[in-house]
């Protein structure tokens, strides 16, 4: 986003998620602005609204020093805020570049401007920073005429995780990005077993199944994975296949190779969405890798068990199966995926959020370093970002317990495929198993903790969980859920 479209967005989330509203003085401290940068800010961010809802389905009020934001009976917190990410992002010219650059060829920064209805200069600038954005997924943008009929260079699978990564982040279920597949593409079957997954995860895998789609069959950009990786993606594949090419009818598959493809799909869709396999699958999944010879299997059993270990923890026979399962698919990535694109999701608005807050967070550290760094099979490919989130995941193992409770919570996350575990065992933590429980299906859930739309019909029982390691975040959520245990207890009390 631009500098003060993110600002703008900011202010509305921040109003969205004060309960009672927000006065000026609140809105100035919060974000180090001056009385009448706010009221400019406000009244933008009026415009902004009704240019996306244009009945005015969303409205800031002002009573007396307080400001709210109504929202229309049909709308959630969730959906105003995917929207307006979208609205301010297609306004980039930044995303507008690279948008049209993975979608089409151009045979020169002219042509593309043309395209766009931008000038040379502000193209010219907008790449530079785009290539800056692209380092970490060893991309490059050339506009060879000769050479290539793609702008964006480099590995395809590097490709597949930028457009898995990207259309997700920007678009989120609000649109469909595909405008150029067929329109059955949009219906047809989800290639895994979809009785899990929540609104937002099916439209997840929908875009990923639409990228594969549109590289293989329009772009005709081949995947070919080493035998080396194959084998261990084999233990996924027996326990739940992925059928990615099954419902495609009047297609030429021939020249393709169908089985990297899916493998490929199914790994990283579980890579990046959470609880794709059941826990009898995690488990039997975990199991095939134990009892296997393989080198990445038998060093995930040592890091694990060293992680117990060393922090004096144990686990149930489930969860530390459910647990190696996801220590496998991290290992697994860094060591033959190995994009980190971290950076790619922080933008400069949110970064302050990204922080990680636990105060062991230098001791995960050191276990990584010691663990990970040291090993062989990993070392070459441990890159700084991929310290931190396996500090972050071996911290989400260690609060990880299996619990039963009263009160049912679904939780999604969009970032990774550990955080739902992290905020589980954190909830329980504060508020222990006698009143807590979860599930997979946010229609019974009682609380819906997301960072996405999820199709719920009110704002009632939802809470948009956005930075799963912010504070203030934590604190919102903790009130929040406060409030509704106190209502479980007390139904002459409305929360």
């Amino acid at each position: 986003m631009k500098k003060n479209e993110a600002l703008r967005f900011e202010l509305l989330k921040q109003l969205l998620y004060a309960q009672n509203g927000a006065t000026t003085q609140e809105m100035m401290k919060k974000f180090t602005i001056s009385s009448k940068t706010f009221y400019r800010y406000k009244q933008k961010l009026t415009d902004d609204l009704n240019s996306v809802f244009t009945q005015k389905q969303v409205k800031i009020r002002k009573r007396k020093l307080v400001y709210t934001v109504e929202l229309a009976d049909s709308l959630t917190f969730s959906y105003v805020i995917d929207s307006m990410r979208l609205y301010y992002i297609k306004n980039s010219q930044k995303f507008s570049i690279l948008a049209a650059l993975l979608k089409r060829h151009y045979v020169s920064v002219e042509a593309l401007a043309q395209d766009l209805n931008l000038s040379p200069s502000h193209v010219y600038s907008n790449l530079k920073s785009l290539k800056t954005m692209l380092a970490p997924f060893q991309l490059k943008i050339s506009f060879s005429a000769t050479l290539y009929q793609t702008n964006i260079i480099g590995e395809e699978k590097n490709i597949r995780v930028l457009g898995f990564i990207l259309f997700w982040i920007v678009f989120k279920g609000v649109e469909w990005p595909f405008e150029k597949t067929p329109s059955t593409f949009q219906t047809l079957p989800i290639v895994v077993h979809d009785d899990r997954l929540s609104f937002s995860q099916k439209n997840r895998v929908r875009y990923f199944q639409n990228v594969t789609f549109w590289r293989v069959l329009y772009r005709k950009e081949s995947l070919s994975l080493s035998d080396e990786f194959m084998d261990y993606l084999n233990f996924f594949e027996q326990t739940a296949p992925t059928q990615l090419f099954l419902e495609l009818k009047q297609v030429d598959l021939e020249s393709i190779d169908k089985q990297s493809e899916a493998y490929f799909f199914g790994f990283l869709s579980r890579f990046l969405v959470a609880n794709i396999d059941s826990d009898e699958e995690k488990q039997s999944i975990a199991q095939h890798f134990i009892n296997s010879e393989l080198p990445l299997a038998l060093l995930t059993t040592k890091i694990l068990n060293k992680l117990l270990a060393s922090y004096n923890i144990r686990l149930t026979s489930d969860n530390y199966l459910k647990n190696y399962y996801l220590l496998i698919i991290n290992l697994l990535y860094i060591r033959y995926i190995g994009v980190d694109f971290r950076r790619f999701l922080v933008n400069d608005s949110s970064e302050s959020k990204a922080k990680w807050f636990s105060p062991n967070e230098a001791s995960y550290r050191l276990f990584v370093t010691d663990s990970l760094v040291s090993e062989p099979l990993l070392k070459k490919y441990m890159k700084p970002g991929f310290i931190s989130l396996m500090a972050k995941f071996f911290h989400s193992i260690l609060k990880n317990a299996e619990k039963e409770a009263k009160l049912l919570i679904f939780i999604q996350h969009s970032p990774n495929n550990f955080i739902y575990d992290f905020v589980k065992n954190n909830l329980l933590i504060i508020f222990g198993d006698s009143t807590l429980g979860f599930t997979f299906d946010s229609d019974k859930a009682d609380i819906i903790i997301s960072d996405s739309f999820e199709s719920e019909r009110t704002n009632a029982k939802t809470f948009h969980f956005e930075y799963s390691h912010d504070p203030d975040t934590w604190n919102a959520l903790i009130l929040f859920i406060s409030g509704k245990i106190y209502s479980l207890h007390n139904p002459q009390f409305k929360y």
